[in-house]
């Protein structure tokens, strides 16, 4: 297409007697080749994110286009990837349809705190041996064969700016919960550093330092509640409460991007900016601390599928509306790749603008390429597709769930693949529980143009078509390999199982492809 148009642009100057038709060709590929150069150095930004002023309940960028994120969890990328890791993972993960990852700055390693891969740290450490948020240790220059140079920053710098060349996006946290509210039971912790002085002026320093950047998300929580109580899996002789510490923080990362004021006053500006609050399991998640708090852009959940079908509702009815995701669940290792793929649909469908995918990549151990051929993981692709990417941005905005579409029995999900200790799964060999799925979920356009419905095991599908306007096709969409099914085979291209069904009256059942069984999920498309 290039050379066709340089081509073209050649003959109209020649036409036009300026120059010869040789030199006209010459030229032009000359200023092409020069444009061309600079555009491979300018990043391929992703776009900067907001609430979708057309639909709230979803981010879009500043233009307005809305954005599904597809998030994959990596807490610990700065301290075990090189940057040939990084570059070559960051690439993979492009491929396979994600365009957002989650990693950690002060991570969960307390006994070496703040390193990076080559082995920098990010803070001076103080006389008890604790990184001191004041004083981050930055180098001049940052080239990376200089070790003098390239320090932990350098390595986060690097990230970031491959994440966004990618045009991908970087959920990315200031520091791992036990560093602001104390171990996972809540008890303060010895390696607990923030305070309500340091932690603004550390947000301050990294809203400072990145407020060029527009890929980034800021998560403050680090898998921990903020408050301890009886709402909190177990029972506690004592209440904790580290509400106070998250607002110093957030206030800060919006000072230092926006230039602002250099204390806390409770007059930030958030609107140059996405930041929420990451949970913990079992225990109330972002919204019941945080949801009216100016800071808070969107909520986030930890649940187990049996818990996501209160909270994903409850945070997409509340009031002012705000976006919600399932932010964590259940890794794939400790379920399978079935598990995977019914939490991630089941909450998409029921409200999520996104989703994020975990394994025990979450380390980025040697092995991480290995971890990546998991087929939970490579299936996310196929979420991608079906929940965005056959969308019109005018179809997307429709999102709306509705299980009220679903005509009989929606089904249950039971179990969680629970292990002893918190229950997040652990490693496959520790399985004590085993999570399964017949629930039926269902979404559809706010003006009943469309219909999108999962069954998690392949029941039959039985629907009110009062709630659908217009004549429509049915499709089944295979979310384990991203084909469609149509009379007993399987086409890369979109093709319809039943054509032109009448709808604003009636119910319809439709026979989901094979026998209900473990495995055997399906997406069922009415358009």
């Amino acid at each position: 297409m290039a050379d066709i148009l340089l081509k073209k642009l050649g003959q109209i100057i020649f036409m036009k007697k300026l120059i010869n038709k040789k030199s006209a060709v010459t030229l032009l590929a000359l200023f092409f080749g020069v444009i061309s150069v600079f555009a491979e150095r300018k990043p391929t930004s992703p776009g900067k994110l907001k609430v979708s002023k057309q639909n709230p309940h979803l981010l879009a960028t500043e233009r307005g286009r809305p954005v599904f994120l597809n998030n994959y969890t990596v807490w610990q990328l700065l301290r075990n990837g090189s940057r040939e890791d990084v570059k070559e993972f960051i690439g993979i993960l492009k491929q396979r349809g994600y365009n957002c990852l989650s990693l950690m700055i002060l991570d969960i390693d307390l006994a070496s705190p703040g390193k990076s891969f080559y082995g920098d740290r990010a803070f001076e450490l103080d006389e008890k041996g604790k990184p001191d948020l004041l004083k981050p240790i930055v180098t001049k220059g940052n080239d990376q064969a200089i070790a003098d140079e390239y320090d932990f920053w350098d390595h986060l710098d690097f990230v970031v700016e491959t994440a966004e060349k990618m045009g991908m996006y970087v959920s990315l946290h200031p520091a791992w919960g036990d560093w602001i509210s104390g171990k996972y039971s809540g008890e303060p912790d010895s390696m607990t550093i923030f305070t309500f002085e340091n932690g603004y002026r550390y947000g301050y320093w990294l809203g400072k330092r990145y407020k060029e950047k527009r890929n980034i998300i800021w998560m403050l929580g680090g898998d921990r509640s903020a408050v301890y109580d009886a709402k909190t899996r177990g029972e506690r002789s004592q209440i904790y409460d580290y509400r106070a510490l998250y607002p110093p923080i957030a206030e800060g990362l919006a000072d230092g991007t926006n230039g602002a004021a250099t204390s806390f006053d409770g007059q930030a500006d958030y609107r140059n900016m996405l930041i929420s609050y990451h949970p913990r399991k079992w225990a109330p998640n972002s919204s019941e601390w945080f949801h009216n708090e100016p800071w808070l852009t969107f909520n986030s959940i930890q649940d187990t599928p049996y818990d996501q079908f209160v909270s994903v509702p409850h945070d997409y009815n509340l009031q002012p509306v705000k976006p919600t995701w399932l932010y964590e669940g259940r890794y794939e290792g400790a379920i399978n790749d079935w598990g995977i793929r019914y939490q991630a649909y089941q909450t998409v469908l029921s409200g999520g603008f996104g989703h994020t995918y975990g394994s025990e990549n979450w380390r980025f151990p040697a092995n991480w390429r290995e971890l990546l051929q998991l087929s939970g993981s490579n299936q996310m692709k196929y979420l991608y597709v079906i929940s965005r990417q056959i969308w019109t941005d005018k179809q997307f905005l429709q999102r709306t769930p509705d299980q009220t579409l679903i005509v009989g029995d929606q089904g249950a999900t039971v179990g969680d693949g629970n292990t002893a200790g918190d229950g997040d799964g652990g490693g496959a060999n520790n399985r004590t529980v085993k999570g399964k799925s017949d629930r039926i979920t269902a979404m559809r356009a706010s003006d009943g143009s469309w219909a999108m419905v999962y069954t998690a095991n392949g029941r039959d599908i039985s629907l009110d078509l009062s709630k659908l306007n217009g004549k429509m096709n049915a499709y089944w969409f295979n979310p384990r390999n991203g084909k469609w099914w149509v009379d007993g085979s399987e086409s890369e291209n979109r093709m319809y199982s039943f054509k032109e069904i009448k709808t604003g009256s009636g119910n319809f059942k439709f026979d989901a492809p094979g026998t209900p069984a473990e495995g055997n999920d399906w997406v069922l498309l009415l358009k």
